[in-house]
């Protein structure tokens, strides 16, 4: 196995200085007319794959890793699903790692499946998925099985940002402990022995909650963490340096909506209005995670 995705991460975050990954999300209303208005006879999965490509353009010198949400592909139909495969090949070609935002989880023998079709060479796939635990471990063994197998990445929903994450993720369970806890238990039985600095399995911590970021860097000190929710979420940026470890690595910081979306500019700017906006927007954010870093020892 010559692929390994944590590996890739932070030689790519020291070579761009970068912790962030740009969620790509892409909303049809909130698209500039530049682009939605010159796309291809105006199919929607024109203008959304165009989008992506202008932001990609953007960002590719500036970041590690791109996360494409598949809610945003799958509602426009397979034109919709065929411009997310091409946005895949063509962040994959400006030399960018590639994480699915698709959050699945199910039986194992359909769980096999989702596994193939995101990690596996044989497809193409990505160079991470996001997965659901909560059917149960056996949901997510076939994903960390084609992990080994491919050198790919798994983020593993452990305490996600919204707020609404408490109504399962913080039940407690007949034993004392938590559900979330549950799921980082199982975390640490697959990555404990790793040789790697941090192993392929990783955890999705929302950073909204910014007591859990502190205690789960603790506990899961092999795993990568993905990080949502600063911005638009209400996540404190302040408080970031709670997902990092002593050294100022092991976690991938995501923004979506701030950087596609800035408040400087409107449907209405032109391209270069927009581009510098969303330049502005994303070196901004590199800047403020790594002076965070540094003012607390971690860089």
């Amino acid at each position: 196995m010559t692929y390994n995705f944590s590996q890739l991460y932070e030689q790519m975050s020291i070579e761009k200085n970068s912790k962030v990954s740009v969620g790509l999300d892409p909303n049809l209303e909130r698209i500039p007319k530049f682009i939605s208005e010159k796309s291809k006879i105006d199919l929607p999965s024109d203008i959304v794959l165009n989008f992506n490509k202008f932001i990609i353009d953007l960002v590719a010198d500036f970041v590690p890793v791109v996360k494409p949400q598949l809610a945003y592909y799958e509602k426009l139909g397979w034109r919709g699903y065929q411009s997310y495969e091409k946005t895949v090949e063509y962040a994959k070609s400006k030399g960018l790692l590639v994480i699915a935002d698709a959050k699945r989880g199910d039986i194992d023998s359909t769980a096999t499946a989702y596994a193939e079709a995101f990690l596996s060479d044989r497809y193409g796939g990505v160079s991470a998925v996001t997965v659901n635990p909560y059917l149960g471990k056996d949901s997510i063994i076939p994903f960390i099985e084609q992990s080994r197998q491919t050198g790919k990445g798994l983020f593993i929903l452990v305490k996600t940002s919204n707020s609404g994450s408490q109504d399962i993720q913080d039940i407690v369970t007949s034993r004392g402990n938590r559900v979330r806890d549950v799921v980082r238990d199982w975390i640490i039985e697959e990555t404990e022995n790793s040789n790697e600095k941090y192993s392929n399995i990783g955890a999705v911590v929302g950073a909204t909650h910014p007591t859990e970021m502190s205690q789960l860097r603790m506990s899961l000190k092999k795993s990568l963490f993905l990080v949502p929710g600063i911005g638009a979420q209400g996540g404190d940026i302040k408080e970031i340096h709670r997902v990092f470890d002593e050294n100022g690595h092991g976690a991938v910081i995501n923004s979506s909506r701030s950087i596609l979306y800035p408040d400087s500019v409107t449907v209405d700017s032109t391209k270069e209005e927009y581009a510098e906006a969303v330049l502005c927007e994303t070196i901004k954010l590199n800047k403020q995670i790594n002076k965070i870093l540094l003012n607390n020892g971690q860089y």
